[in-house]
């Protein structure tokens, strides 16, 4: 069975595909999931709070985190949700894994 993993990287899409050998195949959008606006967004949303979590200018590239711990948290909520959905939709076709780590 293929896998999807969830997984945080700088400036890259948070879906991992990989096929039945655990070889990667793409980073990027199953097209199974090319009409779920709902979820389409909330993974671009995921991945522009990652990104700009970060300081990334030509002088330096560093971590910064979250200014609160409210706005940290938000954010894993919104992870866990788009994990139940990728479950549900994909759930039967492909494993999905969260590699997240917050």
């Amino acid at each position: 069975m293929k896998k999807i993993r969830l997984l945080l990287e700088y400036k890259c899409y948070p879906l991992w595909i990989y096929d039945e050998n655990g070889e990667l195949l793409d980073n990027d959008l199953v097209d199974e999931l090319r009409s779920e606006k709902e979820i389409v967004e909330k993974l671009m949303e995921i991945q522009r709070v990652h990104d700009s979590l970060f300081i990334d200018d030509s002088i330096t590239f560093e971590y910064k985190g979250f200014a609160e711990d409210s706005i940290r948290a938000s954010y894993i909520e919104k992870i866990e949700n788009v994990l139940i959905l990728l479950k549900e939709k994909l759930g039967e076709r492909y494993i999905i894994e969260n590699d997240i780590a917050i």
